[in-house]
């Protein structure tokens, strides 16, 4: 019996030791003291990294700024905390946006799924310690979303933007103790307040999950203000396309049987945005659902509802392209509001969306606009496509997509407490697909949307050079 008592035991603390392999994310929740002491340690620095998804989830990579005279885009992975036998992964550098700093970019491929990882970037002074990466399932899988980040609110206010800091260091711990096997995560865009700022990005950085949390970021209308955007990213598959200025790109990756479409909406260029969605999906005709993130909301809660740029342009720019390529999901933003629509296709509703159900091969779109971590707004009224709303926007809220087998699991969440707000499960066992003869008449359709698109482009540079910026 002994014998058989300690062969069981052992066989147990092995298992512990299995699971324990993949216990989650390094991402403590802080006091606001605790905060403060990690705010003024990193505020006046800007070399932290940024963990980004790569093309594939075989795939991330690393950006991260050095000091122009020894900057060295170097990346060491191994699976080991003792880095032995590690792999090193070369870059390049480019330029910073300052005149003392070079901007290092590392790309790694040969990812295996349910590995654990450590890595070493280079930081001019030596090898940085080693951070933790855990690599997920890389067919079932789980994605994290929150919208509007904003390090900085509405200004430039130092205060605020620690405020911001810490509600964004502890809604990502809430949000990672609850789902230790989110594989990346996904952010609609207003990732900063000013869009100019080192020390935004550097806020925006300083939880120390990061190091493990691979993220996707589209450009929002604050992230436009300036062009920081561009030397503390590195986004897989950028397309600057034909007409794209400035700040301009969009990019898509691929995980498992996900594509994600990331748009730029601040840019009404619609002849590129229909370019990368078309390359993008031809080069994933397997892919099993189809996802866009963009940041304003094109059937959101509130205020966006009734904005006349984003319900006639946007809507006429962008809605064609999703119903084109039979988009599952959008992510959207930029009301500080969380919502969600029905199912939609050509900004109609085309079936019920009740919260907590399954659909089975529905027809149409669902949009879902998340709430922000900077503020909230308020709204009272209803729209006919909203199927769920938040109306307590004292909060925080995060969303999770659970993809498994035939179907999509979305739950959205409060960002304190992980309280149950709102679900919706999908499961798609064929392609609902419209007539191809109707789709090329829309295309066709869409070459005067592209050419107004052009126009306003061209006025949209005006109105900002003008006012000095986007708002």
């Amino acid at each position: 019996m002994k014998k058989v008592l300690s062969v069981f035991l052992s066989l147990l603390f092995t298992m512990q030791l299995g699971i324990s392999a993949f216990a989650g994310f390094n991402a403590p929740r802080l006091s606001r003291d605790e905060w403060d002491e990690l705010y003024a340690s990193l505020c006046d620095e800007n070399e932290l990294p940024m963990l980004c998804v790569g093309a594939d989830e075989t795939q991330v990579s690393l950006v991260w700024h050095s000091d122009k005279e020894a900057a060295t885009p170097e990346v060491r992975l191994a699976k080991n905390a003792s880095m032995v036998n590690a792999d090193t992964f070369k870059g390049i550098t480019t330029e910073a946006e300052n005149d003392y700093q070079l901007v290092c970019r590392v790309n790694i491929d040969g990812l295996e799924e349910n590995t654990t990882y450590y890595y070493q970037w280079n930081t001019g002074n030596g090898w940085s310690a080693p951070c933790k990466y855990e690599t997920k399932s890389f067919t079932s899988h789980k994605a994290l979303v929150i919208g509007d980040i904003q390090i900085g609110g509405q200004s430039e206010d130092s205060q605020v933007q620690s405020d911001v800091g810490y509600n964004w260091n502890n809604v990502l711990a809430e949000a990672l103790e609850k789902n230790p096997d989110v594989s990346y995560l996904v952010s609609p865009g207003d990732n900063t307040s000013t869009g100019k700022t080192a020390d935004e990005w550097q806020t925006l950085l300083m939880p120390e999950a990061l190091r493990g949390l691979p993220m996707a970021l589209a450009i929002g209308n604050h992230d436009k203000k300036g062009f920081a955007y561009n030397y503390y990213t590195n986004m897989p598959n950028e397309f600057y396309g034909k007409y794209f200025e400035g700040l301009d790109r969009d990019f898509w990756f691929r995980h498992g049987d996900v594509l994600y479409l990331f748009f730029d909406a601040t840019s009404a260029d619609a002849h590129d945005h229909m370019a990368m969605a078309k390359e993008a999906v031809e080069l994933n005709k397997d892919a099993k659902w189809r996802i866009g993130v963009m940041h304003q909301a094109l059937f959101g809660p509130g205020y966006s509802g009734l904005d006349p740029e984003t319900q006639l342009l946007l809507n006429a720019v962008f809605t064609p392209i999703f119903d084109t390529f039979d988009l599952d999901l959008v992510l959207t933003g930029h009301s500080h509001l969380q919502g969600r629509s029905h199912f939609m296709t050509e900004s109609m509703v085309v079936g019920r969306a009740k919260s907590g159900e399954t659909y089975k091969n529905p027809k149409g779109i669902v949009y879902l606009n998340t709430n922000a971590v900077c503020d909230h707004g308020s709204f009272s009224g209803s729209m006919p496509y909203i199927a769920y709303e938040f109306s307590e926007n004292d909060v925080t809220t995060y969303t999770t997509l659970e993809f498994e087998g035939d179907t999509m699991k979305i739950e959205t969440r409060r960002g304190d407490n992980s309280e149950l707000l709102d679900s919706l499960t999908i499961e798609k066992t064929k392609e609902q697909k419209d007539g191809m003869l109707l789709k090329r008449f829309q295309r066709l359709l869409y070459k005067v949307v592209e050419f107004l698109g052009l126009v306003y482009m061209r006025v949209d540079a005006i109105v900002v050079k003008i006012r000095g910026g986007h708002f």
